[in-house]
């Protein structure tokens, strides 16, 4: 074991407001060592396979970042048993390369992959041009926001998946109590997961639709897995609270005005409730929730504008060679690549997106992607500050792009939904890395990593994701067919006709104004935007079980507080023990998620459903499920009160 001190959630940092990183900034150990580059690089590329196969078949990615370090934890201690060794900080930086790759397929899974919608080709060498300059606008435009959001803004953004990986690196290094947690959590979530989606044994996803009277289309219902329960946890209720509040707005009131209103598709006229519910929330909900999103991220460009125009005045002063040095005098713990590599960086990028010819974006283009992607960095760094990255958004900034970026090249005559696409992936791209370097960032501050050093590991994980992105998506293509049953790309189609629409005038914009409306009425209620846009723009299923778990947390507080001392340390402890569990609930379903995708990609058992279903009927799947739901809560309960009190804190 390395050296090292345990860091505790109530533990004040040297420099105040914060906690004591595991590794102190006055001590250096390994950190970016070939060793690290090596096997964060192999485990890039098979998370960017695995997700970008997942988020087609599914809609959904799953965070690389925990995963990749309990697959980093298992090599390293392999490599100690053979006399190598390895450091905590190096595994952080293979969690914080390996993550890039998963990052990056999200936002080209969900935009790049339209483009076989609109009857055109995967362009390979396309598709990798746009990744690595939207991959690196992601990673240059979050520099300059990290002090703000990771360290100033630390007990109001949690960071739910960064925060647990650093207590799985923790945990794995102490190899005290903290590992018997988190493997706890770990295996019955991989348990959970494999009955469930291996086996067809039990539903995970439970709702239901209802009327009031003459209200039609009320409709409630959970996608109650281990992760979302977890992270649920680890936000706290309050910010699960504002999420769920979202959700109840979108699905307890607008989707019931709209049915019974008669707007609904006329595909789902004739369907089932819930059914038609699913519709009028796919056709017209998320713009409500992508209008308040943009006013929502324009919200928080002008809260942090401080914080904005500080970093900005930084890069001019290195710039003149006036802070040349600045940076390399700071404590390790708070080194940044420097400024004037932010805002050279970003111009040459913005250079690229017009002169490279297979970006296809044109002059308007690249000028809208540099400063849509800059508001959406922003955005996206925050919200995953939030709900986490396995929640973040992204086709919801995508779509906002979209909408700004074809009316804006509509107006120029451009009537190409291609070019529309490609704009919108440099900022789905950018978003989507920059929500995963500020989760990668706040492990870091946690763990005491130098932030220069993640931030040269995230650049060099992105190229290589995205020298192969192009390769994978036109396999895909080749091998199933995007938009087929095997990989409908629900996302990407969407992006698609949204892209159609606006150019042919057929879009949403009164929805849209309306989720802009409400944004302002929040925003004049002093209650957070984002968050509750996030709820509106989720499904209800994504929403519901991350409340269950913000509910978890406050019910084991109450308790615990009930016997708690004085100084609070039995609390502290309870917090701790239910975040590593949390983490293992995450890590377990993250890990099964990548197990059911190979499966699938080698073709081992049934082409569709569950590879080994047990052929139960639906109502037998239903009753079980929620069996496992209430089990599961159980176990996790009973994990962070057993021995409360008597072991240390892990």
């Amino acid at each position: 074991m390395e050296a090292g001190g345990s860091r505790t959630a109530t533990e004040p940092s040297s420099a105040g407001g914060g906690p004591s990183p595991y590794i102190p900034a006055g001590q250096s150990i390994a950190e970016l060592t070939i060793k690290a580059v090596v096997i964060g690089l192999a485990l890039n590329v098979v998370m960017l396979t695995a997700n970008m196969y997942l988020g087609m078949r599914s809609g959904m990615t799953i965070s690389a970042s925990i995963p990749a370090a309990v697959i980093s934890m298992g090599i390293f201690y392999g490599l100690r048993r053979a006399g190598i060794g390895g450091t905590i900080l190096e595994n952080n930086i293979v969690q914080t390369m390996t993550s890039a790759g998963e990052a990056l397929a999200a936002g080209v899974i969900f935009t790049i992959a339209g483009v076989t919608f609109l009857d055109q080709p995967i362009d390979i060498v396309g598709t990798a041009a746009v990744a690595v300059l939207g991959g690196l606008l992601g990673v240059l435009f979050m520099i300059p926001m990290r002090r703000y959001l990771i360290v100033d803004k630390h007990e109001e953004l949690p960071y739910p998946e960064g925060t647990a990986c650093a207590d799985v690196l923790e945990a794995g290094n102490e190899g005290d109590d903290g590992v018997k947690l988190i493997s706890f959590g770990f295996i019955v979530s991989f348990i959970y997961m494999w009955l469930a989606n291996g086996m067809a044994a039990f539903r995970t996803t439970l709702q239901t639709a209802f009327s009031a009277g003459q209200t039609r289309g009320f409709a409630i219902g959970g996608d109650f897995t281990p992760a979302l329960v977890g992270v649920g946890y680890i936000i706290g209720p309050k910010i699960a609270g504002y999420v769920f509040g979202g959700g109840l707005i979108a699905w307890m009131m607008l989707i019931p005005l709209l049915i019974t209103g008669g707007f609904v598709p006329e595909s789902a006229a004739d369907a089932a409730l819930i059914a038609q519910a699913d519709a009028v929330w796919d056709e017209y909900i998320r713009y409500v929730g992508a209008g308040a999103m943009i006013v929502g991220g324009f919200y928080a460009i002008v809260s942090m504008r401080g914080t904005i125009v500080d970093a900005l005045g930084t890069a001019f002063e290195e710039l003149r060679g006036s802070a040349a040095t600045a940076t390399d005098s700071r404590k390790r713990t708070q080194r940044d690549l420097p400024m004037k590599l932010v805002v050279g960086g970003a111009v040459l990028i913005a250079l690229a997106l017009v002169a490279v010819p297979q970006v296809q974006v044109g002059i308007l283009g690249g000028f809208i992607a540099v400063i849509a992607a800059f508001l959406f960095v922003a955005v996206s760094a925050y919200l995953v500050g939030v709900v986490g990255s396995s929640s973040n958004p992204v086709s919801g900034m995508a779509v906002a792009t979209i909408l700004i970026a074809a009316l804006a090249l509509k107006s120029t005559g451009v009537n190409d939904p291609v070019v529309v696409l490609m704009t919108a992936s440099v900022v789905a791209i950018a978003a989507a890395v920059a929500g995963d370097t500020s989760q990668d960032l706040k492990t870091g501050y946690l763990l005491g990593a130098t932030p220069r050093k993640q931030q040269i590991a995230q650049v060099i994980g992105i190229a290589l994701s995205a020298l192969f992105a192009g390769w994978i998506l036109y396999f895909f293509n080749e091998a199933y067919g995007i938009g087929s049953d095997t990989i409908p790309a629900p996302q990407a189609g969407m992006m698609a006709l949204i892209s159609e629409g606006v150019l042919t005038g057929t879009a949403q914009w009164g929805m849209i104004l309306i989720g802009a409306v409400f944004a302002c009425v929040l925003i004049l209620m002093d209650v957070p935007v984002l968050p509750f846009a996030v709820g509106i723009y989720l499904p209800i299923t994504l929403a519901t079980p991350i409340f269950l778990g913000g509910l978890l947390r406050a019910g084991i507080d109450k308790y615990v507080a009930r016997k708690d001392d004085e100084d609070g340390t039995l609390a502290a402890q309870a917090t701790s023990r239910g975040r590593i569990v949390a983490a293992g609930l995450i890590t377990g379903e993250a890990i099964m998620g990548i197990v059911i995708g190979a499966l699938y990609i080698t073709g081992t058992g049934a082409a569709s459903g569950a590879p080994f279903a047990l052929g139960l009927a639906g109502d037998t799947q239903t009753i079980l499920g929620g069996v496992a739901i209430v089990a599961l809560i159980g176990l996790f309960t009973a994990s962070v009160l057993r021995n409360t009190g008597n072991v240390a804190d892990a």
